[in-house]
C-alpha cells in the first residue's frame, strides 16, 4: 500500500513504535522497523524526523529531566545510527525535493563532541537542507574555506562547552575580517548555548534542540534571500 492510502492512523503507529525503539535502546529492532516504515510506503524523512528523531528528541527530554544519564544517551545515539543505516540511502532519490538551502556545520576548534552534531545533521538534512559536515575540532580559518568553497546560506557552530562557546565571537570575528559575514548566517548550537550571548558575540541565533533550530535555520535563510540587512551588532 502506498503512503497516500495508507491509514494515518496506522503510519502514525509503525512511526511511533519506531521513536519507542530509539527510546529503549533496541540496535537489533530499530534497523527493521526502519525498513517496514520505507515498505509500507513512508517517506525516508518522516521515517527520520517522525520515527528516528522523534526517539532521539525523547532521550534527550528524558536527560534533561534526569530520568537517564550519558550512558544510555550514547546508546540511544548508537540505536538512532543503526535506523539511519536503512534509511539515508533513500533521502535524496526517494524524495526528489527542492533543497531549502545549504548550510556547512562543525563543531568550533577545542571541542571534540560529536553526538549533538551528529544528531543534528540528519534532522537538518530530513528538513530539506543540503549540509556540509565539517567534523570536529574545526579552526576558523577551515571555516572560512569552507564558506569560499561550498558557498553556503548557513553556518552552523557546534559549541558542546562554555568555554568553546565563549570562542563563538572570535570564529564570527574571523568570518566577518574574510569579508564573507554578510554573505551568511551564523547560528550556535549546542547544550552552553544562549541566543542573546550568540548575538553579543556577532552570531544571528543559537538553539541547544536541532529541532527548534529548524525554525530558526528556516527564517535565517528566508531573511538572507529577502536581502535584509543583518541585524546591528
Amino acid at each position: 500500500m502506498t503512503a497516500q492510502g495508507r491509514d494515518p492512523a496506522e503510519a502514525a503507529g509503525l512511526l511511533a513504535r519506531l521513536a519507542d525503539l530509539v527510546v529503549a535502546m533496541d540496535v537489533e529492532g530499530v534497523r527493521r522497523e526502519a525498513e517496514a516504515c520505507l515498505a509500507a510506503g513512508l517517506s525516508p524523512t518522516r521515517v527520520i524526523s517522525e520515527g528516528l528523531s522523534a526517539g532521539m528528541r525523547s532521550v534527550g527530554e528524558k536527560f534533561k529531566a534526569g530520568e537517564v544519564y550519558m550512558p544510555e544517551v550514547l546508546v540511544s545515539c548508537d540505536v538512532y545510527y543503526k535506523g539511519l543505516e536503512a534509511v539515508r540511502p533513500h533521502i535524496v532519490p526517494s524524495d526528489g525535493s527542492v533543497s531549502r538551502g545549504k548550510m556547512i556545520l562543525g563543531t568550533i576548534h577545542g571541542d571534540i563532541h560529536t553526538v549533538g552534531k551528529d544528531v543534528a545533521v540528519p534532522v537538518f538534512q530530513a528538513a530539506g537542507y543540503d549540509v556540509v559536515d565539517l567534523g570536529v575540532d574545526v579552526s576558523d580559518d577551515a571555516f572560512v574555506d569552507a564558506i569560499q568553497r561550498h558557498r553556503p546560506d548557513v553556518v552552523g557552530l557546534g559549541t558542546y562547552m562554555t568555554s568553546t562557546f565563549m570562542h563563538a565571537g572570535a570564529t564570527v570575528e574571523t568570518i566577518r575580517r574574510a569579508g564573507l559575514r554578510e554573505r551568511v548566517r551564523i547560528i550556535c548550537g549546542g547544550p552552553a548555548v544562549d541566543p542573546a550571548a550568540a548575538r553579543r558575540m556577532g552570531a544571528d541565533d543559537a538553539s541547544d534542540d536541532a529541532w527548534e533550530a529548524v525554525g530558526k535555520i528556516g527564517r535565517l535563510v528566508e531573511c538572507l534571500r529577502a536581502g535584509a540587512g543583518r541585524r546591528a551588532s
